[in-house]
């Protein structure tokens, strides 16, 4: 797909920066919404889902006006990838971010060649044709489904609560099969940088949670210390 079938909404409020992101991001040619507080961009959600989020966390007089969005993309059946912008940096807004969906977290000031490629690399992931017939993209493991064209994944015939870039982490512990070790660098690849190697366990206990919520005694997905993490039975 071209940029100019993207849409991007970005949520900042203060407006030189919402300003700075907007022209970034449609001189690569992308479709953008632009909205200074969380009410306004929820209205505009109603009516049509875009295709990535990017946003700041504190909106006006919203301390966690960002997260309290997250929380309302949420409630609809399509995976929205969001990008925070923060200049909150703790390891519990972080981990906030991520639990509730995020792709990525940044830190303000944001460096905007960076976010552009992040951004490329992300629709990229979600936009690529995936091939209905690759027996090389079905899943080995029992009991797991893949519906790639979705970007969603059934365990026990329930759909997991997973990102567009979890989903793709968990299809390659399911097209690798059981007793298999996937590498750091190969989950990293999966997602075309997308996620930090130092974010990559934030992410795999997202995955883990995903799947407690159907079998809560799930104990598949282990840490192989210095090599990765595979799925597999444990004594």
């Amino acid at each position: 797909m071209q940029n100019n079938e993207y849409t991007i909404a970005v949520i900042e409020d203060d407006e030189f920066q919402l300003n700075s992101l907007v022209e970034a991001l449609e001189q690569q040619g992308f479709n953008i919404e632009a909205f200074t507080n969380r009410e306004d961009a929820e209205e505009y959600f109603s009516n049509t889902l875009p295709n990535l989020v990017i946003s700041d966390i504190i909106l006006g007089s919203e301390m966690d006006g960002g997260f309290d969005l997250a929380k309302h993309l949420l409630s609809y059946n399509q995976p929205i990838p969001i990008i925070f912008l923060s200049e909150r940096q703790s390891e519990f807004d972080i981990y906030t971010g991520h639990a509730l969906g995020a792709i990525d977290y940044l830190p303000k000031p944001i460096s905007l060649n960076v976010l552009i490629v992040k951004v490329k690399n992300l629709l990229r992931i979600t936009g690529a044709p995936k091939s209905e017939n690759d027996e090389s993209d079905e899943s080995k493991i029992p009991n797991l489904e893949l519906a790639l064209d979705q970007f969603r994944a059934y365990w026990f015939g329930k759909a997991l609560d997973l990102t567009a870039t979890e989903f793709e982490m968990l299809k390659q512990f399911a097209t690798a099969g059981e007793n298999s070790v996937i590498s750091y660098d190969a989950l990293q690849s999966s997602t075309q940088g997308v996620v930090e190697r130092n974010t990559i366990n934030t992410h795999i206990c997202r995955i883990r949670n995903a799947f407690k919520k159907v079998t809560p005694e799930f104990d598949l997905i282990h840490n192989e210390y210095g090599r990765g993490y595979s799925w597999s039975k444990k004594d």
